[in-house]
């Protein structure tokens, strides 16, 4: 009997203990099964690819530091066809699909962030803060490699916060025109041997005229409204042209710096760039990733012999080339973000090429490469726009009433979950200047004051804050007020109002260097 007890207590005790390894299976299987599918939700989708094209051509790029850290670890599958795409053509399904299957796996593998690699990439509220905790599997690292492929590329790349959004009207239609433009291009160099001064000059031998014109241009082309001195004097064109004569001597320079990436046509409407090598890609998320270093290493060429005045001919003789009459010669002129480009020139140059049309083409390119986006660049000596705004009690406001000071104009939208925290950096970065002589200022789209109000306490905002109710300042930076606005643009005017720097969710120490240069200069 008693060994009968001793027998069903031992099988009770084994009983209890495999209830509980089973149950405690069933917790472990059903915490990995709920990991995993929180996971699978974080995984890229064909939708969340909002540019492929655009991507493959960025991860083609040998200059861009990114893309030297995340193109290596795609499948030697997915590098051959990279290398086999035009960078023009839509990207084949099979490409697509290899992109796709890559980065989710990169997306699992292990943290995606190395701080050289994003060392100029701005990163969202969001991924500083996942970053933050440092995650090294499950869904927070997921979430955290998301965030940081959509910082690297917006427009390419959907964040997992991001609402699914279709491609703009008309971008398939304008991206065909490029195409076009593209073809005429090379017929034109392949018969005259030369590049056209304008876009015209390729109608209508290489092309209708027709194709010159982007199908989100509500203008029609119309000259003037991409910026001051780059409208086509022949036809109607919605396409920025940047070898137009004025900006050729600036952008040769330019092409040793940025290679095949430098765009040579560029679609204001759809933000779509076509390259010197033909390849259609989307601007940013700033320019300065294109380059291996904050240094801009200009490397400046010309003929001793040239069309420079007899001064500056002699200057280059003795100082800088000490080259023969018909020899090509060339010097390196390093300009650092700190540097006044026009005191670098005049110091390694002198006044006389500053004075040159080859010294303004290259001084304009340098004093607006701080622009945080090519694509507000036409916005730069502009005079504002004498609009009526309103404050938030609803009486007129007019930023007329701040001529004579310097200006920060910060237009925002509360569809934004990133322009509060930057609007409260930045006040806090203006704690120790005059108001006297530099205010900032918000503009907001389309939004009601009480909800205004409610973002101003929020934020602890002290800043004034008119509404924009008329969507005149979204006309005014040639934006499509339907579309949700997701950055902070920041324009610097002088005292007379006009347009000096363009800031989209600016770069604190950038932003500073340049108020104060401007500060400086007028003191």
């Amino acid at each position: 009997m008693r060994k009968m007890i001793l027998r069903l207590k031992m099988f009770h005790l084994f009983s209890r203990t495999i209830t509980l390894l089973f149950a405690t299976l069933l917790i472990f299987l059903s915490t990995q099964l709920a990991s995993h599918a929180d996971t699978s939700q974080l995984l890229l989708s064909e939708d969340d690819l909002k540019d492929s094209g655009s991507l493959a051509v960025k991860l083609q790029d040998t200059r861009a530091v990114i893309s030297q850290h995340i193109a290596p670890q795609l499948s030697a599958e997915t590098q051959q066809l990279l290398g086999e795409y035009d960078g023009i053509s839509n990207p084949s399904a099979e490409l697509q699909k290899a992109l796709l299957d890559d980065l989710n796996r990169l997306l699992q593998v292990g943290p995606l962030y190395d701080a050289e690699s994003f060392a100029d990439i701005e990163l969202s509220e969001q991924s500083q803060e996942f970053l933050a905790q440092n995650p090294q599997s499950g869904e927070a690292l997921v979430r955290l490699n998301r965030l940081l492929l959509a910082d690297a590329y917006p427009h390419e790349v959907a964040s997992p916060i991001e609402k699914q959004t279709e491609n703009p009207e008309g971008i398939e239609k304008c991206r065909e025109n490029l195409r076009r433009i593209k073809l005429a291009l090379e017929n034109h160099r392949a018969e005259v041997g030369a590049e056209p001064q304008w876009l015209s000059e390729l109608s209508p031998q290489y092309l209708k005229k027709n194709v010159l014109l982007c199908p989100a241009d509500p203008t029609v082309g119309v000259p003037g409204v991409l910026t001051e001195g780059g409208s086509d004097p022949t036809l109607p064109c919605s396409y920025l042209y940047q070898l137009r004569p004025e900006q050729k001597a600036g952008q040769e320079f330019l092409l040793e710096i940025e290679g095949d990436m430098l765009p040579i046509v560029r679609c204001q409407h759809h933000q779509l760039n076509l390259s010197v090598s033909g390849k259609i890609y989307r601007p940013g998320p700033q320019r300065r990733i294109y380059n291996n270093s904050s240094v801009k290493s200009i490397s400046i060429q010309t003929h001793s012999s040239s069309d420079l005045p007899e001064e500056v001919k002699k200057q280059v003789e003795e100082q800088l080339f000490k080259g023969g009459n018909n020899q090509v010669n060339r010097t390196i002129l390093q300009i650092k973000p700190s540097d006044n480009p026009q005191a670098k020139l005049k110091e390694q140059f002198g006044e006389a090429f500053l004075e040159s049309p080859e010294g303004k083409a290259l001084l304009n390119q340098l004093t607006t490469a701080s622009i945080d986006d090519e694509e507000l660049a036409f916005l730069l000596d502009k005079p504002m726009p004498d609009i009526v705004l309103t404050d938030l009690s609803g009486k007129p406001a007019k930023l007329e009433d701040l001529r004579g000071k310097f200006v920060l104009v910060n237009l925002f939208s509360l569809d934004s979950t990133t322009c509060g925290p930057k609007l409260k950096q930045l006040e806090k970065l203006l704690a120790n200047y005059d108001t006297t002589q530099l205010q900032a200022v918000g503009i907001s789209v389309n939004d009601s004051a009480k909800a205004i109000e409610t973002f101003k306490e929020k934020h602890q905002l002290l800043m004034p804050i008119w509404v924009d109710k008329n969507d005149q300042m979204q006309t005014f930076v040639n934006r499509d007020a339907s579309e949700p606005q997701t950055e902070l643009i920041t324009l610097l005017l002088n005292r007379e109002l006009v347009v000096k720097d363009v800031f989209i969710d600016f770069n604190p120490e950038n932003l500073l260097q340049r108020v104060n240069k401007f500060l400086d200069a007028k003191k």
